[in-house]
């Protein structure tokens, strides 16, 4: 038997459900998520769901065990929906986190973590 309690409550649970997509999200990045890579990365790139401001995003690269490697300063592209930073030093073979943060149109800060693995001795997997 449907209520209006019942028909309030899904229909206030599909707006936060709806609330949460309109956020800016990580749609792709390079070097990709949990990729393997044979070079090491000349830049980080990120594809975002919404258009973000290159000032307000942020990215860092740490090794595995959290000990920094470079700060990434990103700058807008050709896409408005991508900003690209070049990787300021060469990595050494290993696992690598990169930490990101961006904000989206309305303020809404946006932050994730991501691995990479650099093996100049792997074939390249996307």
């Amino acid at each position: 038997m449907r209520t209006p309690a019942r028909l309030s409550l899904l229909a206030a649970g599909l707006l936060t459900f709806g609330a949460v997509f309109l956020h800016t999200h990580l749609v792709k990045a390079e070097p990709g998520i949990d990729a393997t890579i044979n070079q090491t990365p000349a830049e980080v790139r990120f594809w975002f769901s919404d258009r973000t401001e290159a000032a307000l995003t942020s990215a860092a690269i740490m090794k595995e065990d959290h000990s920094p490697i470079a700060t990434v300063r990103m700058k807008e592209t050709d896409d408005s929906l991508v900003v690209a930073g070049p990787v300021p030093v060469k990595l050494e073979p290993g696992r690598y986190m990169v930490m990101w943060k961006t904000a989206s149109k309305d303020g809404h800060v946006v932050r994730g973590t991501y691995y990479f693995t650099f093996d100049p001795a792997a074939e390249a997997k996307p």
